[in-house]
């Protein structure tokens, strides 16, 4: 890729962390006490590290949610609530995110994470980046090692986010991270993995 196309990337990377406050499975999941902070806490600490994402956003319904994110000096975009219903698909809440953020600024790259997946740290986030700046991907997404999608790490140009096809040009990077919706996913974590 020549640098023009890669400055065209990295113009303006944005993140946006989806975190719905009715959670069905497991009540108010994103701020539930991982290790001594709260669940989305992981994935904030995460993004604000990354070397290329150096503007983030918490998307939620929940006044209690956004207070949470607030502390960690991260903005917050408040959702409507017909957008918080357990049938409505996350990318929609993406594309909603940025619809807000593109009237002051046109995004190039977003980045979509979740707060229930605590696992994630910024070099998952810069791995799934420098796979897409490398082979010229239109997304990049996390997957296990069974190569199944997980829905913790999503990457993809801004064009792609609100394409009415199918992606194309699709790659992914094995990240093997958990989503927690249940009590029994809590179990799984390592404390040694929280530091």
């Amino acid at each position: 890729m020549n640098q023009k196309n890669l400055k065209k990337i990295l113009r303006y990377p944005v993140a946006i962390i989806s975190a719905r406050g009715n959670s069905k499975r497991l009540k108010n999941k994103n701020i539930l006490n991982i290790f001594g902070k709260p669940m989305i806490y992981w994935t904030i600490k995460a993004i604000k590290k990354s070397k290329y994402v150096k503007d983030f956003y918490v998307s939620s319904e929940s006044e209690k949610i956004l207070n949470v994110s607030k502390k960690y000096n991260v903005k917050t975009i408040k959702r409507n609530k017909k957008l918080s219903k357990f049938n409505v698909v996350k990318l929609d809440v993406v594309k909603d995110a940025i619809r807000k953020i593109s009237k002051k600024r046109k995004p190039s790259l977003i980045v979509s994470l979740q707060g229930n997946s605590p696992e994630i740290k910024s070099f998952h986030i810069d791995k799934l980046i420098k796979h897409l700046i490398k082979y010229n991907l239109n997304e990049v997404v996390s997957v296990d090692n069974n190569f199944n999608q997980d829905a913790a790490i999503r990457v993809m140009k801004y064009n792609a986010l609100f394409s009415k096809n199918l992606s194309t040009h699709l790659g992914f990077v094995v990240t093997n991270l958990k989503d927690i919706h249940y009590k029994k996913d809590l179990n799984s974590l390592k404390k040694n993995a929280f530091k």
